[in-house]
């Protein structure tokens, strides 16, 4: 499964345009939602929307990918970022500096919206709570790499497929 690059960067490019306006977009919060987008896609499509590895940490899911594309993002001026208080915390706010042309395809735009409607105004810690409740995180040990086959395990929260 080779990872997608151009579009794992098409994605974080479009969640941050659609919310950029939202004070609680920091680097944990594109990061659970890039974890919603590729699991809820492999549910109900059988693939990855861009094959990214994420591993189970004391805090959460990381992306293997998201640090290396984010400071490639940033060095070709396609982002910047600042730190910024949000409540009681420091986070690194990233901003588009232009917004591309995106060509996802109809069920990729499904899902893509869908999650950024169902979960981006939930603050980072939130999102690691709710995100912890999902079988691929349960079924998996601290610092291994999550199987996208444990989506078709999930409850009916977490489930996006119609059985």
């Amino acid at each position: 499964m080779d990872f997608k690059k151009e579009t794992y960067i098409k994605v974080i490019l479009y969640i941050i345009s659609r919310c950029t306006h939202k004070e609680n977009l920091g680097k944990t919060v594109i990061s659970v939602l890039l974890y919603f987008i590729d699991f809820n896609y492999y549910e109900l499509y059988g693939e990855s929307l861009t094959n990214e590895i994420y591993s189970k940490s004391r805090i959460g899911i990381v992306p293997k990918h998201f640090n290396e594309v984010m400071n490639h993002l940033i060095r070709s001026h396609n982002l910047y970022y600042r730190q910024e208080v949000y409540y009681y915390y420091l986070i690194k706010r990233y901003y588009i500096r232009q917004i591309p042309l995106f060509n996802f395809s109809k069920e990729e735009q499904d899902i893509i919206d869908y999650v950024i409607y169902e979960l981006s105004d939930f603050s980072a810690t939130d999102l690691l709570i709710y995100q912890r409740g999902d079988m691929p995180y349960k079924l998996v040990n601290l610092d291994e790499e999550l199987d996208y086959n444990h989506v078709f395990y999930r409850d009916e929260l977490y489930s996006v497929r119609k059985y």
